[in-house]
Formats: C-alpha cells, sequence, structure tokens
C-alpha cells in the first residue's frame, strides 16, 4: 500500500487520529488533529498537523509540515532565509506550510518521519 492511504494507515497505528483532506491545489494531506508539540518553545501546544501525501508515500515526502494553530505558532513573516521559510498553504487561509527537507534517504518509516516533525518543532 502506497499514498495517501499508507500515511493515514501509519499515523493511525502510531495512536494519531487523522484524516485525509484535499488541498487547493488538488494534493492529498493526512491531517492529524490534536498533534501536541512535545518539544521546543511550543512544547504543550495543540496544533492541527498536515503531511502531504504522495501518491508514493513512504518512498517519497514533501518537503513541507502545514500547520493550523490559533494563535499560529509561526507567520510568514517569522521567515528567516536559509534558515526557515512560511508561507501559505493550500489546506486554508488559517493554515501555515512550512518548509523543510526531510532529507528522505535510510529508514522511510512514519515513524521516523514524526521523529523529524518533532526536531522541526525542538529547532523552530
Amino acid at each position: 500500500m502506497f499514498g495517501p492511504e499508507r500515511l493515514l494507515s501509519d499515523v493511525r497505528n502510531l495512536g494519531f487520529e487523522a484524516e485525509i483532506s484535499k488541498g487547493r491545489d488538488n494534493n492529498s494531506f493526512v491531517v492529524i488533529r490534536g498533534y501536541e508539540v512535545l518539544l521546543g518553545r511550543f512544547a504543550g501546544r495543540i496544533v492541527d498537523l498536515g503531511i502531504m501525501a504522495p501518491p508514493d508515500y513512504p518512498r517519497s515526502v514533501a518537503s513541507a509540515i502545514h500547520i493550523k494553530a490559533n494563535p499560529q505558532l509561526l507567520e510568514k513573516t517569522d521567515t528567516v532565509p536559509n534558515v526557515r521559510n512560511i508561507t501559505d498553504s493550500a489546506l486554508g487561509e488559517e493554515w501555515r506550510y512550512w518548509s523543510k527537507n526531510f532529507n528522505w534517504t535510510g529508514d522511510h518509516s512514519t515513524r521516523r518521519l514524526i521523529s523529524q516533525i518533532n526536531t522541526i518543532f525542538k529547532d523552530a
């Protein structure tokens, strides 16, 4: 199994409440509702976390996470060249796209992807 259904199954098996959603760009996303940020300055915050799910997931991943929080964790004005890029998200106005290259080599597991997402929050 590949693609959005695979990512959805994997995150549910890791204990998250999630669903598949289509973005305005017609890409599929797995949206984890009520994701608790575990590390960094935003630890303890509850957000909705969107992960674009390419058709060949887990062979490849998109180079971003999408965050919905109230108030937002980071805004577009928090972009720092060569450090982080925050832009509009295909998931809607209340979402933010955080650019991140996951260096997707080696272990292509969803557990590793979630670990890398936790590191994004730690370093934010």
